[in-house]
């Protein structure tokens, strides 16, 4: 392409982008512009920039693909540098900053000698995949997996409402836009979750469900075309379609991409890593930039989330064939220093301030206590089937797990001969035991079911006879798997980081039964068998997925036992109740949102929705709590909660309050409101449909109210109390020190623990006359509103617990002190509390004086 063709296009591109996001259009066509802006075009530079000048060029949709990872790197990069400045991001910021990048990488391509984006040019190690395979079968692949991948992934993309962590990412988003400098660094994971959404709300000034979700969308796509292109070049056509096809119709990823999550990312980034490591055991040529540009992709990945430095291992073996290759180890490393050291810098920008944040203490326990654990093995074989089967249909699994025992035993069999009739023998057997009991390797009371697989595992690892590519994609399915499995108490959805690679083990697996096959057969009745059985299986796995996570007219989950689809076996009684995310859901929260907005609603609120991240995002920051709230909202949750438990809090809601209103979805009811009336209501019925367009519209932007668990609230009176021996008081804040009989104080406090706790404390605020033994005003409770007991805090998080004091009405005119401190209601005892250097203070602590003004 000539260099003028190229900045034209450019221009073009940009144009019509910014164009898009100026006119009054759908806020998912804007996402789509943001992206291009942000993310697609700064990243198809770059790219070109690093590896399209020399003889080892890509293809064009290898470089798409790099392209698309590559960018969505950029985009957290540039937009957390952003984030660093005083003040919150602003929408002419982020236009210029990316505008500048974009002019900046042009200005490099200019100056380079081969002009931008030339064809690469074939060979031997590494051939044309379009000019060596029969096209018409290329396009087939393609538009099937589009069709099949984007058909789960697209179509009502924006139906549900934001679930849990979804609505934190977009709070969080706004927490940026309004200068929270420490909201990045609260989050116990990396910043892509928050930043992707944050540069589409920045820049369109609005944010809904399916803007927000569109990039995880895409990428999720993208990461389906990487796993067709990496198991194609390692194995062939036939792996890499497959594998693709079985993830394109696996329930984790589709209810990843269908979320505001860092899942998609990682799939993403995780492929394309592990493939560019493997592209340069094939060809040498530029390998220090293709290693950089892995380095750059993982990192990309990494700031997502953790977990994907799992793909550390495979790369680090694919680096270990140069090694096996007889390579200067020296040499090696020199090679290696710079995509090390990109990494290392790309890494450092957001994790040394995360790291050094005070809050990692609170993350740091949060992950080795509460997700990892201490006390290894473990054994979460159940728990992974029991899930997994709720995802995609129990069919789906079985399928995977079979070929999976079929290319071990294969494995066995070509590095062993017949000597590993044993051996596979004892892996079958094991395998159905384990199905009928997976925790049937318990000695002493404790399981070693590990020992099993690991076994099994190494046995394939250490094969004669075996390609290090098949070998390396075995060591990194089966070490993810052990990872995940038995050395993370609670791996829930993270399991799918095992998932990519065994994929393409399956689908070698069919690769090499249809050769055989046509070996036997012939071509023609091979194929007809192959496609025969694909098609049985998109329509089976498919109806399932459709059911479950596209059609919206009926919510599968929610009404479980009413309306699943017949035919597909579970084992279950009833799904999981945790960490299901990506099904359809909706409430009618935005009708809620909208009585606020209009003052038909002013209430303090409280909801039977457990996090406090949904309801935060849809009132728009009003205020929840348990212990002084006048209204109630009542859904019906999409995780199944205790039956008696929902039937005792329907039957108080109907006794103690009146019926406001029902919100009203395809036709049923969905929400509940209540309020507390002495006098008779008339209930009315809202429809969210009547409301969309007005929240999306007119309340979706971001400057709202927002406070804890979304940003660190600011400590007026920061204080250092220990109460006990590991309960620390940092603090208070209060809105006012004057009052009058009959007003309100509103005080927060801000508590510690350094250890668990096993008590349930009461805390008491009194303001209190001493010398005429008179209370003034006073208000007891437990921490949260009455739902944070002690008993539930975490070592080092920050508790924020909030109390509204009345001032009583005959309250005299005066000065008192305004005491607080910790009781236990059943034995009646206070808590001691102590100076930070160990001093008695007594067992109250005066926070401030108010006074009392005459009425």
């Amino acid at each position: 392409m000539k260099r003028e063709t190229l900045i034209a296009l450019v221009a073009a591109i940009l144009l019509v982008a910014y164009a898009i996001l100026l006119a009054p259009l759908s806020l998912t066509l804007k996402s789509l512009a943001v992206l291009v802006l942000t993310a697609y075009v700064p990243g198809a530079l770059l790219v070109e920039w690093l590896i399209g000048g020399g003889e080892n060029r890509p293809e064009w949709w290898e470089r798409i693909l790099y392209s698309i990872a590559t960018g969505y790197g950029v985009a957290v990069l540039l937009t957390l540098l952003l984030s660093y400045l005083p003040g919150g991001v602003q929408a002419w910021q982020m236009a210029v900053a990316y505008t500048a990048l974009t002019a900046l990488l042009l200005w490099a391509l200019w100056r380079r000698e081969r002009p931008p984006f030339t064809s690469p040019t074939p060979t031997d190690a590494w051939p044309s995949l379009w000019q060596k395979a029969d096209r018409r079968w290329v396009v087939a692949g393609m538009v099937t997996l589009f069709l099949v991948g984007a058909f789960f992934r697209l179509p009502n993309l924006g139906y549900s409402e934001f679930q849990g962590d979804e609505a934190r990412a977009a709070l969080r988003a706004a927490g940026v836009l309004q200068g929270y400098e420490e909201v990045l660094l609260i989050h116990k994971k990396g910043p892509t979750e928050i930043l992707l959404p944050t540069n589409v709300y920045a820049l369109s000034g609005r944010l809904n469900e399916a803007a927000a979700r569109l990039p995880f969308a895409i990428a999720n796509i993208a990461g389906l075309f990487a796993l067709f292109l990496f198991g194609w070049r390692l194995f062939g056509p036939i792996t890499g379609w497959t594998a693709a096809m079985l993830l394109a119709l696996d329930g984790y990823f589709i209810g990843f991409s269908r979320i505001v999550q860092y899942q998609s990312i990682v799939f993403l980034t995780m492929v394309l890593t592990v493939f560019i490591m493997y592209r340069t055991t094939r060809v040498a040529t530029e390998r220090v930039r293709y290693w950089v540009l892995a380095a750059l992709i993982l990192a990309t990945g990494t700031l997502s989330h953790y977990e994907a430095v799992v793909v550390a291992l495979p790369s680090l073996l694919f680096v270990g064939v140069f090694l096996w290759r007889r390579e200067p180890l020296i040499h090696i490393v020199r090679q290696l220093l710079p995509a090390l050291l990109v990494g290392a810098i790309t890494l450092a920008l957001f994790y040394v301030p995360f790291v050094l944040h005070p809050n990692f203490a609170a993350t740091y326990v949060y992950l080795t206590e509460r997700r990892i654990g201490g006390e290894f093995p473990y054994n979460n074989l159940a728990d992974f089937f029991l899930r997994t089967t709720v995802y995609s249909t129990t069919y789906y699994v079985v399928l995977m797990i079979g070929l999976a025992v079929v290319g071990l035993v294969l494995a066995y069999w070509r590095g062993m001969g017949r000597k590993a009739l044993l051996p596979s023998l004892l892996l079958v057997a094991g395998m159905v035991v384990t199905s009928l009991d997976p925790t049937w390797l318990t000695i002493g009371g404790r399981d070693y079911t590990v020992l099993f697989f690991t076994g099994a595992f190494l046995l394939a690892w250490l094969m004669p006879r075996m390609r290090y590519e098949e070998r390396i994609v075995w060591i990194w399915f089966g070490a993810a798997m052990i990872l995940s499995i038995f050395l993370t108490e609670k791996p829930r959805s993270h399991v799918y980081i095992f998932f990519m690679p065994w994929a393409l083990l399956n689908g070698l697996v069919l690769e090499r039964a249809f050769h055989a096959l046509r070996a036997r057969w012939g071509v023609q009745r091979a194929a007809g068998l192959g496609i025969a059985l694909t098609a049985l299986a998109v329509a089976v796995f498919g109806t399932y997925a459709y059911f479950y996570f596209v059609y919206n007219q009926v919510e599968i989950l929610r009404t479980w036992h009413e309306n699943r689809p017949p035919g597909f076996w579970v084992v279950y009684d009833e799904p999981d109740d945790k960490a299901l995310f990506g099904f359809p859901l909706r409430n009618g929260w935005k009708v809620v949102g909208t009585l606020y907005a209009q003052g038909v609603l002013n209430d303090i609120y409280e909801t039977n929705e457990k996090e406090a991240w949904v309801p935060d995002w849809y009132t728009r920051g009003q205020e929840r709590c348990l212990r002084d709230h006048t209204v109630f909202f009542f859904i019906d949750n999409l995780e199944p909660e205790g039956d008696e438990e929902r039937r005792l809090l329907h039957e108080k809601l109907q006794t103690e309050y009146q019926l406001f209103g029902t919100v009203v979805i395809n036709g049923q009811p969905r929400m509940e409101i209540y309020r507390k009336s002495e006098t008779p209501i008339e209930p009315q019925t809202f429809y969210v449909e009547d409301v969309e367009a007005f929240f999306d519209n007119t309340l979706s932007a971001p400057n709202f109210p927002l406070d804890d668990p979304t940003i660190l609230p600011v400590i007026d009176h920061p204080l250092n109390v220990r109460l006990g021996e590991s309960i620390w008081l940092k603090g208070f804040s209060i809105d006012r020190t004057t009052a009058k009989p009959g007003d309100m104080l509103n005080l927060t406090l801000y508590w510690k623990t350094t250890e668990n706790l096993f008590e349930r404390y009461t805390v008491f605020n009194q303001v209190i006359d001493f010398e005429g033994g008179k209370m003034i005003g006073q208000r007891d409770g437990e921490p949260g509103c009455d739902k944070f007991p002690t008993s539930k805090w975490k070592p080092n998080e920050l508790v924020i617990d909030r109390y509204r004091i009345p001032i009583f009405a005959d309250a005299p005119p005066g000065t008192y002190p305004l005491i607080t401190g910790m009781y236990q209601r059943e034995q009646g005892y206070r808590l001691e509390m102590f100076s930070e250097d160990g001093q008695p203070l007594g067992n109250y602590f005066q926070l401030t004086t108010i006074t009392v003004e005459a009425p």
